[in-house]
């Protein structure tokens, strides 16, 4: 399984998508923590999981 990591800018600019409606609207109420992103060492920065289906 070939995973990529996104940042939310990335993210983004995939699916057309403001960076603030990810960060505000989506997390924790569409995309969950383990699920559909994570935040490496416990930091604030958070990466998106992608290439689940390859």
């Amino acid at each position: 399984m070939n995973l990529t990591y996104l940042t939310t800018q990335e993210l983004a600019d995939r699916i057309k998508y403001n960076a603030r409606t990810i960060r505000t609207n989506l997390k924790d109420s569409v995309l969950f923590e383990g699920r559909h992103y994570i935040r490496p060492f416990g930091g604030r920065k958070t990466l998106y999981i992608t290439g689940l289906g390859n």
